[in-house]
């Protein structure tokens, strides 16, 4: 039983995953503002990184910290130094996820068919539907580079909570469409990110068909705790 003195520190534990969306941990994210993550495209952050994390053309893991229990996952990308609101090539389609904290995507590859070389400038933006208004948004910026990762290195950027889950679902669209698995489709990010959001949401739907099916096994298999969908994919 808590007492009055164990109560406070029990409620302190729980302020992490009750105050933040998630946030992208690897490839570093752009910046984090826990009240922007709504604002599309980046969370609020439209001005690239001066300083881009080198991503092996091979493939690498995507690291997220969840503040929810269960959320909807996307991860796109967009080419170019300044991108803008061009995310219009999936990397890794619409998932559940399941379980707070640590969650890995493991190896994310590029799809086929996608023109990169080393040096070729990018951004990563990982999309959730973990805000009632909407989607939420995170970006990093990132250099292709043909040096792959170290097992030391994917450790160190990889690693999943106990307990965490992933399910791959059928025909999901964008997780900025909905904020939960019941509630009718909201749109997108809330105020004046609405159209663009949703634009972009359409774009990046109408381009699922580019991310090959093996990526999504591929990163998959990095992940523990993945459960049924993939069959079927």
């Amino acid at each position: 039983m808590l007492t009055h003195l164990t109560l406070p520190a029990a409620l302190l534990a729980l302020l992490p995953l009750a105050s933040a969306h998630f946030e992208l941990v690897y490839p570093p994210a752009r910046g984090f503002d826990d009240s922007r993550a709504g604002e599309f495209p980046c969370g609020g952050f439209n001005t690239p990184s001066a300083t881009r994390t080198p991503w092996p053309l091979s493939g690498g893991p995507i690291q997220l910290e969840m503040g929810h229990t269960e959320a909807r996952v996307q991860v796109l990308l967009a080419l170019g130094d300044e991108p803008g609101e061009n995310f219009n090539i999936v990397l890794v389609p619409t998932v559940q996820e399941r379980g707070p904290e640590d969650f890995c995507f493991g190896m994310v590859m590029i799809p086929e068919g996608v023109n990169v070389t080393e040096g070729t400038r990018a951004t990563v933006q990982v999309v959730t539907n973990g805000d009632p208004a909407g989607g939420l948004y995170q970006c990093a910026d990132i250099t292709f580079t043909a040096q792959p990762l170290s097992q030391q290195q994917y450790s160190e950027n990889c690693r999943n909570s106990s307990g965490v889950t992933v399910e791959a679902l059928q025909n999901a669209g964008s997780p900025n469409e909905t904020s939960s698995n019941t509630a009718a489709p909201s749109g997108s990010a809330s105020g004046s990110q609405s159209s663009a959001a949703a634009s972009a949401s359409a774009t990046a739907a109408s381009s699922a068909l580019a991310a090959p099916r093996a990526t999504l096994a591929a990163w998959a298999m990095g992940a523990v705790g993945v459960i049924g969908g993939l069959a079927a994919l």
